[in-house]
């Protein structure tokens, strides 16, 4: 009996055949928009408040063709199809957990709404999800997005027990679907798939995927240069060109350089390893202090800003947002400001060492009057304030 269910989404829903694609008409007349330009916006990650509000007026009024989807439960989508399949199986839970993983676009979006209302409502189950950015447009970067793909799919399956979980890679890119099987092999969780044109369904156990501790422990410091940047073959040992030779499964040639594949990027990232590979936080005291007033989002910021001047390259323009300030005396500043976008106020004076992985959170914001009084002045940004604290375990423990 699954109790859990851990499955990756496409936008099948809104195939010209399936119950609410063939509705899709009454959302391209609300939003004016032709079919071609539709395809485009979804794969767009962000939308207008007019585009979001016609989507959410054409989601609300779908709710009446409920009835219709249950009527004709294979011509949905491949996810409801799984769920459906499970339940006429008996082996669905009673009030089970569906964890979602959709891309970051407006097409993740819409399939999330529509398949959180469909599953409360036909199945009785409690859905969460997490959006990942998987970027194809180059092949390092897809590589990052991808190993930041397989570390979510480890950690949504984690909650749960491979006998009580169903893990069903099945929408989204391909690439999702054998990525999400090398990750379920790796904590010995079976892997389900659909086959939609007969409706069968096929339960793939996991392949044993054993990787020596001692090989991690060993070549962290290899590891770990090659998760921060592409590394000259010219620089490395003649050992270490071994080493990645005997492991190509882990590092990844191109071009007289070397970088880690999916895999290795979700190897450095895995709980398992993360101690030895974790970015380094330290804190002023004013920081930690102004921790206390929202523990979890002060934590998820700072994670979000290291993944950012990680994998962003450290181009976004949010990185260094002390430059859009005519008052400060710009040859004082030692600190850069970080500007989230989030709805809540989260500024934060900053260093970060790239070479040695280490962040120094200087002086944090969480009120915008505050923010701007101070900022004016230089406070935070000209000098250090305080001694550093290291903060690691307190944001690497934080869930």
């Amino acid at each position: 009996m699954y109790h859990t269910v851990v499955m990756t989404c496409g936008v099948s829903l809104l195939q010209k055949t399936n119950v609410f694609g063939k509705r899709k008409e009454d959302l391209l007349h609300k939003l004016r928009i032709s079919e071609g330009d539709f395809h485009q916006l979804l794969n767009k990650h962000a939308v207008s408040q007019e585009v979001d509000k016609a989507i959410s007026k054409w989601i609300e009024e779908l709710s009446l063709h409920f009835k219709e989807a249950k009527a004709n439960p294979n011509d949905v989508s491949a996810e409801y199809s799984m769920m459906y399949e499970l339940q006429k199986r008996g082996k669905l839970g009673k009030h089970p957990r569906v964890e979602l993983i959709l891309t970051n676009t407006v097409g993740g979006k819409i399939t999330e709404r529509l398949l959180s209302c469909l599953f409360a409502e036909h199945f009785g189950a409690t859905v969460g999800c997490a959006y990942v950015s998987i970027d194809v447009t180059e092949t390092k970067r897809m590589t990052r997005t991808l190993g930041e793909y397989m570390q979510t799919v480890a950690e949504k399956l984690s909650q749960g027990e491979p006998s009580s979980t169903c893990f069903a890679p099945i929408g989204g890119y391909k690439v999702m679907t054998s990525l999400g099987y090398i990750v379920g092999s790796f904590l010995g969780y079976p892997t389900a798939y659909l086959h939609e044109n007969s409706q069968v369904m096929h339960e793939i156990p996991p392949v044993p995927i054993h990787l020596d501790d001692r090989f991690v422990q060993q070549h962290t410091d290899l590891l770990r240069r090659c998760q921060r940047d592409a590394v000259s073959l010219d620089e490395l040992s003649y050992e270490e060109k071994q080493i990645i030779s005997a492991y190509s499964s882990i590092f990844q040639q191109e071009e007289g350089y070397v970088y880690l594949t999916a895999f290795g990027q979700f190897l450095c990232e895995h709980e398992k390893y993360k101690h030895l590979f974790e970015t380094k936080y330290l804190a002023t005291k004013q920081v930690i202090k102004m921790m206390e007033q929202d523990r979890k989002f002060v934590v998820d910021q700072l994670k979000e800003l290291v993944r950012k001047l990680k994998h962003d390259g450290g181009i976004i323009f949010d990185l260094q947002h002390e430059k859009e300030y005519g008052k400060l005396d710009q040859r004082k500043v030692k600190f850069q400001l970080y500007k989230s976008h989030t709805g809540k106020v989260f500024r934060l004076a900053y260093q970060y060492d790239e070479k040695e992985d280490v962040l120094f959170a200087n002086y944090l914001w969480l009120k915008h009057d505050e923010y701007e009084r101070d900022t004016n002045a230089g406070i935070g940004l000209y000098e250090q304030y305080g001694e550093f604290e290291d903060i690691t375990n307190v944001i690497v423990e934080k869930k």
